[in-house]
Formats: C-alpha cells, structure tokens, sequence
C-alpha cells in the first residue's frame, strides 16, 4: 500500500490543479480526486503495469468524472436555477399600481374637460371623442376654423396643465 500512497502524492498535486480547471467549485475537484483514486484501487493499482499508465488511467478516469459531472450539472440547470419568488413574469394585465395611476389620470382629464367652456368643450369633445376634422367643427358650431383651432389650443394646455400637475 506503501506504493500507492508515493503514486498519491506525486499525481495529487497536479491532478487537483487540473480538475479545479474542470469543475466549478473546490469541492467538486476534491470529491472527483478521492473517486479517481478510489477506482483506480478498483482497478488493481500495484501490478506489472507501469507508472506511466497508471498515470494514464487516474488522469482518463478523472477527466470522466468531471464531464459526467458536468453533464448531470447541466442536465439539472444548477447553474441556472434562482428562487421562483424571484422572477417576475410577464402580464398583459397591468400592475395595480399601473391601473392606480391611468385611474387618477383619467379624474383629471375629466376634470379638466369639465372645467372647460361650453363651447371649448363642445370643440375638443368634436375632435378627440368624434374625430370631426376643424373644417366640419367649425360647421357644425357656427364659428370659424380659427376658433377652432384657438378652442382646441386651450383644451389642450388644460389638458397639460391638469397632467402636469398632479402629484
């Protein structure tokens, strides 16, 4: 057993340098090293072979191990996996905070549009909610297209100004 424990240390060395470069932690170098050594005992370690092919053999069996743990690591996504808590799906639906926040802007646009004029809200009502263009708002209201337009300008500042200033 003398002899194994020499060949022990002289590979051990060298061959925990070149599983740390095979595996992902420290731990799988040292686990794979003790199971490499373990079957090469399997193998009957100690007859007529030479050193150089038991050399040979511990770094083959070895190397083995360290695809096949590789392999199963993958096959289980080790590296890949993260708590489920974590992981935030996608939804169509939006959040409650987003529907919260399309509630409030929708109050001040209403309340925007009612603290209009009449006729101003009349004209914005005609073009955004109606989709008439100036030319048939100004028909329909018996004013010009200027108004129009002048009408929908201060719409829309109001409009802002009631967006803008929320909290």
């Amino acid at each position: 057993m003398s002899s194994f424990d020499s060949f022990f240390r002289a590979h051990g060395r060298d061959l925990t340098a070149y599983l740390r470069r095979r595996t992902a932690t420290e731990a799988d170098a040292q686990e794979i090293l003790q199971e490499s050594y373990a079957r090469i005992l399997g193998y009957g370690y100690g007859d007529s072979r030479p050193p150089e092919v038991w050399k040979s053999l511990l770094y083959r069996i070895a190397t083995n191990l360290a695809i096949s743990q590789q392999r199963m690591n993958r096959a289980r996504n080790v590296s890949g996996q993260c708590p489920l808590d974590e992981i935030e799906l996608p939804s169509d639906t939006p959040s409650q905070e987003r529907q919260l926040a399309a509630e409030q802007e929708l109050a001040l646009i209403r309340a925007a549009i009612e603290g209009l004029s009449p006729k101003c809200r009349k004209v914005f009502l005609l073009s955004r909610v109606h989709q008439r263009t100036y030319p048939e708002i100004a028909q329909l209201c018996g004013i010009s297209v200027k108004m129009v337009e002048k009408y929908m300008s201060q719409a829309l500042a109001s409009m802002r100004g009631a967006i803008g200033s929320r909290p």
